[in-house]
């Protein structure tokens, strides 16, 4: 062997070469990464996958679609509502995943061991500073092993506890979430669904005018070339009619696109044809009213808004969040047990158990507590502030959301009279026509008039729509109950139907805001003079005017004396509900209640109206 130990040194050097040179091109080959764009087959295929869903077969539209029906399949087959629903289902995934963080850990392994020769060893006499002589191994060549051990650090389980917390509060932001989108697609779908009834009532007539309107350019050009009449009347009638041409080919394009909104609000696929179950012809009597009071819409706004209510969720998760960041800086015990085999035949104990515990402290962590709390509570101030920003901008937002309803009422009653004087206009001149003292020119004139009247009117009302649901947006009404027991689109019609009818009670038996900011006081009223004295003595004790200065913040100076604190109970409480129902609106926001003498009412919070929770799905 000794004569074949020089030729086989070159061999393994060369060996062990080679195998640098595979592993250095292997690893250049990793790091050379550049971008690859996507190829065709990629792209059908995502285009496959994405259009199977899109246009994945829906329940078939038997008849008209209506108002309630088109709100109840945007609930059913809008990606949006879908895309929020998926995102609910991963909030609870996660929630469900971190609920096992809390666990303690329990691992189990096994290996096997082995070597091409034996694990000896020598020993020193530090005595004599010399060796032993003795190779000895304690070590088989090959062994096997398997371990199961526990292990639970009660730090680990308090910041994991609060993570769990965390993603707890991250579900019910997804469902505020999908509350919000689901009252915005009902809005869009209302307004849409008005403006499509405008189109389909319209475009009808606008066709034959148009036809009428070429007809008589005809004429005009005919008149011309034969040199009838003056030359710049004959012009001065053809352009006459190309302005009415124009006019409806703009009202044309305004409408054009109404229905396909709406079908897309529904989740229909593109260039999928339905119909629309079309109301009766709207006047100045149809306009919606609200009974419910500003007030009261404030109150449930603040209390059911779900940007409010995600706001408040955000402090929850901000306030574990600066618990997590304390409860790291405490030290940590780390309580550990096992169970051990060895097939090592030298040990003399080849299974057995250990168990034991463990404190750990990073001292260094204490000099950061500091700026550690006062991070995390600046962080909770501003959220805190933030959730009162949007609380002032939610007001403000019901108050318009009122003041624009009230005005386009008042809008709509006027195009609704004018719709009604240029109808009776045109007939004038269609009677004229038939005794032959009116042209041509003058009915299709009276007849776009109307037509853009009747048009104005339906648009003017498709925003008076949008603006009565943007109240309900405003004050977080859910256009829906909050258990649907089936998802199929009759149950959600009835859903819709019966939400839509019932939203204002809801919301209008709310408290109103100052009362729900008045602190809870004991009777004032002083006891019957047939009483013992001893039932007299705490009834001179409430008399003393502990509630002046809240009077004082909630009315003005000059009608302070006027304001007599009293007790009244929730039955009495001025109910929005009970405001006569022929009036267009009935809403308590003119300035000039203000100047009324204001009642405090001292209301206990357990006697409040109840509030329906968004979170209760």
């Amino acid at each position: 062997m000794t004569r074949f130990a020089p030729s086989l040194r070159p061999r393994g050097r060369k060996a062990r070469a080679s195998f640098a040179l595979v592993a250095a091109a292997l690893l250049a080959s990793g790091c050379s990464v550049s971008p690859k764009p996507l190829s065709d087959d990629e792209n059908v295929s995502r285009l496959r996958e994405d259009m199977s869903v899109i246009m994945s077969p829906q329940e078939p539209i038997a008849g008209p679609v209506s108002m309630h029906e088109a709100m109840a399949r945007a609930i059913k087959y809008n990606l949006d509502e879908r895309v929020k629903l998926m995102e609910m289902a991963v909030a609870n995934q996660q929630l469900d995943l971190s609920r096992f963080d809390m666990l303690p850990r329990l691992v189990a392994g096994a290996g096997y061991t082995g070597r091409n020769n034996e694990s000896g060893s020598e020993s020193l006499n530090l005595a004599t500073g010399r060796r032993t002589g003795e190779s000895t191994t304690a070590t088989d060549r090959h062994r096997r092993t398997a371990d199961l051990g526990f292990t639970w650090n009660i730090l680990d389980f308090g910041v994991s506890y609060l993570r769990a917390r965390q993603n707890s509060n991250l579900v019910l932001i997804a469902d505020e979430r999908r509350r919000r989108v689901v009252q915005g697609i009902l809005q869009d779908v209302r307004t849409s669904y008005w403006r499509a009834v405008a189109a389909e009532r319209l475009l009808k007539r606008i066709e034959p005018l148009e036809k009428r309107i070429e007809a008589a350019r005809k004429n005009a050009n005919a008149l011309e070339a034969q040199r009838i009449q003056a030359p710049l009347q004959t012009l001065s009638y053809q352009r006459a009619l190309v302005d009415t041409l124009r006019q409806l080919q703009t009202l044309r394009r305004e409408l054009v696109a109404a229905k396909s909104q709406l079908g897309a609000l529904m989740g229909l696929p593109p260039g999928d044809n339905f119909s629309l179950q079309m109301p009766p012809d709207v006047t100045g009597k149809d306009v919606p009213a609200i009974t419910a009071s500003v007030e009261s819409l404030e109150t449930y706004a603040l209390l059911n808004r779900p940007e409010l209510l995600e706001e408040s969720y955000n402090a929850r998760i901000t306030a574990d969040e600066t618990r997590r960041a304390l409860l790291k800086l405490l030290p940590g015990i780390d309580l550990n047990a096992g169970l051990h085999y060895d097939s090592n035949s030298f040990l003399l104990n080849q299974r057995w158990a250990d168990y034991g515990a463990r404190v750990s402290w990073n001292i260094l962590s204490l000099a950061s507590a500091p700026d550690t709390h006062a991070f995390s509570k600046a962080q909770e101030e501003l959220v805190a502030f933030r959730r009162q920003a949007l609380s002032v901008a939610v007001l403000s937002q019901v108050r318009v959301a009122m003041v624009q309803f009230r005005e386009l009422s008042q809008e709509f009653t006027l195009n609704a009279d004018q719709a009604s004087i240029d109808r009776r206009i045109r007939q004038q001149y269609v009677n004229s026509s038939t005794v032959g003292q009116q042209g041509d020119l003058s009915v299709i004139q009276a007849e776009v008039s109307e037509l853009v009247s009747d048009l104005r009117r339906d648009l003017v009302y498709a925003d008076l729509q949008n603006a009565y649901a943007r109240v309900m947006v405003s004050a977080g009404v859910d256009p829906m109950p909050e258990a649907v027991p089936s998802q199929d689109l009759a149950t959600l019609r009835q859903a819709v139907s019966d939400g839509l009818g019932a939203w204002q009670q809801k919301a209008g038996g709310t408290a109103r805001l100052q009362d729900l900011l008045v602190p809870a006081a004991t009777t004032s009223e002083k006891a019957p003079a047939e009483k013992a004295p001893v039932e007299k003595a705490p009834v001179e004790k409430v008399e003393e005017p502990k509630a002046a200065p809240v009077a004082a913040r909630t009315v003005e100076p000059a009608e302070r004396k006027a304001v007599a604190p009293e007790r009244v109970t929730v039955a009495e409480l001025p109910q929005p509900a009970a405001a006569p129902t022929t009036a267009p609106m009935t809403v308590s926001y003119s300035p000039s209640s203000r100047s009324e003498p204001v009642k405090v009412y001292t209301v206990p919070p357990s006697a409040l109206a109840p509030v329906g929770h968004a979170t209760a799905r």
